[in-house]
């Protein structure tokens, strides 16, 4: 089982990119994950084409079997880089690889309610027409605190109740891609 782990911002240091790579090391018993970042593609613009950077990310879109999700909040949705990095993947850009992808979204924030707002938006906008994705429902891994709950160190996820939250989505992802793929 293929699947990749974004990381929903471009920022230089981030708790979702820890998370993304916790995933990754954690769950590789189970599936081989790729972490994949969104800093380096091409803006969206509608007139403009594709270029290699994103002609490479959309194969590696169609190629996984599954994708997550990390997300920070940015002003109570989800950051510009990471909502510009989806449009080329929607049918109104041509590709149109969302369709009916297995998706699970998780995210972590410093602030007390984690990304729950940010999490919101994400599976409104992988539920829209032109995306139309298959989301990963009723899990929700909300990180808030995120400073007390990795070691800034070495990125690790130290808090255990948090720990056995993403256990039990990531089980339950597993499942939801294979069952997808039947």
């Amino acid at each position: 089982m293929k699947i990749l782990a974004i990381v929903g911002t471009n920022a230089s240091f981030s708790y979702n990119r820890f998370l993304a790579q916790f995933i990754a090391k954690r769950y590789s018993d189970k599936a081989d994950i790729e972490v994949k970042e969104v800093d380096k593609l091409t803006p969206f613009c509608r007139t403009e084409m594709a270029d290699d950077s994103i002609k490479a990310w959309i194969e590696d879109i169609k190629s996984a079997d599954g994708i997550v999700i990390t997300t920070p909040e940015y002003d109570h949705t989800i950051p510009a880089a990471l909502k510009s990095s989806l449009e080329w993947l929607g049918s109104h850009a041509g590709p149109n690889v969302m369709k009916m992808k297995p998706v699970a979204v998780a995210g972590a924030s410093y602030g007390s309610q984690g990304t729950g707002r940010a999490q919101e938006d994400m599976r409104e906008i992988l539920l829209s027409p032109d995306m139309s994705a298959n989301v990963l429902p009723g899990n929700e891994v909300l990180i808030g605190q995120a400073p007390d709950k990795f070691n800034k160190e070495t990125g690790e996820l130290t808090d255990e109740a948090t720990i056995k939250q993403l256990d039990g989505m990531m089980d339950n992802f597993f499942k939801f891609v294979e069952q997808a793929h039947k």
